[in-house]
């Protein structure tokens, strides 16, 4: 009788003992419950250990509604296989570079997808491409651009289904011109350029001739700019005798024929301007920082020559940088 009374009072005190909650996935287990990246520095905790998979990303809804239509969730990477994943959400104002870590006690891995953000598309909130990922992101950081005003998506997941804490964090760095240079290493932040300009557009090193007799004012016998590049288009205007525009097809001079011979009066001017558009390759493909000359003739001749620089964007006459 002794032997039962302990048992008898150890199920008594089981049955009024309130229960114990079962544990839960994550808020954000599921492909359309994924949380926002807000902020540049981004740092986030969450326990994958009840984390799941699902054989459709749109099952469920965000509201825990049966759904479908979203394909199988993808859990590979480089042939590397993971599950127990959680998801967050990117969208960048702006272009960018972005530096991504998760951190874990197993080996973590990060795969992040472009998806389509538009409301009246038949594949709204589907995943349209990966855009990178890495088997082992607690060791090595995943690396990768990200263009302004896209969605990106993040998921996070264990190596061969490994749950438990993880520490996420996710750096954006700026390029606000677009032009492959981040912010922090751009000299020239609201306007593109190439990396070895230090992000800022080229300028142009032409040379420009001008050769003219005198004689109340000046008659022109010359009109070269040597060191154009090829595509360049070279403006020579004077006073009371016209304009010639000239497109270089090589490297090399352009002369501006058209206008030797003419005649130039003392308080006229010889104008010439270089401009060069984007190439879309090469050093030149956000265009250049174009050149503008300018000669003021005199009774006698020319007088000291203005040397400027003509805006990358609006042609507009600045001063050289």
């Amino acid at each position: 009788m002794r032997s039962v009374l302990p048992v008898l009072a150890a199920a008594a005190a089981l049955l009024s003992a309130p229960a114990i909650a079962a544990a839960a996935p994550p808020d954000n287990d599921n492909y359309l419950s994924s949380l926002p990246v807000d902020n540049l520095e981004f740092r986030a905790s969450v326990d994958t250990t009840e984390a799941t998979t699902q054989p459709d990303l749109f099952n469920p809804s965000r509201t825990g509604a049966p759904l479908s239509g979203g394909g199988a969730e993808p859990l590979d990477c480089n042939g590397t296989a993971f599950g127990k994943t959680v998801w967050y959400d990117l969208a960048p104002a702006v272009d960018g570079g972005v530096q991504l870590r998760a951190t874990a006690g197993f080996q973590t891995a990060v795969a992040v997808y472009e998806w389509d953000g538009s409301e009246t598309s038949p594949t709204a909130s589907k995943i349209k491409r990966r855009v990178a990922c890495s088997p082992n992101a607690g060791v090595d950081d995943l690396l990768f651009d990200v263009k302004g005003k896209r969605n990106y998506t993040i998921q996070v997941g264990g190596v061969g289904g490994a749950g438990g804490p993880v520490a996420l964090s996710v750096d954006f760095f700026a390029d606000r011109d677009g032009d492959g240079v981040l912010d922090a290493l751009d000299k020239c932040v609201k306007v593109p350029g190439v990396s070895r300009y230090g992000g800022c557009p080229p300028q142009l090193q032409v040379a420009p001739s001008l050769g003219f007799d005198a004689g109340g004012g000046i008659a022109i016998t010359r009109l070269n700019v040597d060191r154009v590049p090829k595509g360049a288009k070279v403006t020579a205007r004077c006073t009371g005798c016209g304009s010639q525009t000239v497109k270089a097809k090589r490297f090399g001079r352009v002369s501006l024929s058209k206008l030797v011979g003419k005649r130039v009066a003392a308080g006229g001017t010889v104008e010439l301007r270089v401009t060069l558009g984007h190439s879309g390759k090469g050093q030149y493909k956000f265009g250049a920082t174009g050149a503008y000359f300018k000669w003021p003739v005199r009774a006698n001749g020319l007088g000291p020559r203005l040397t400027r620089c003509l805006n990358v964007k609006s042609a507009k006459i600045e001063r050289c940088k």
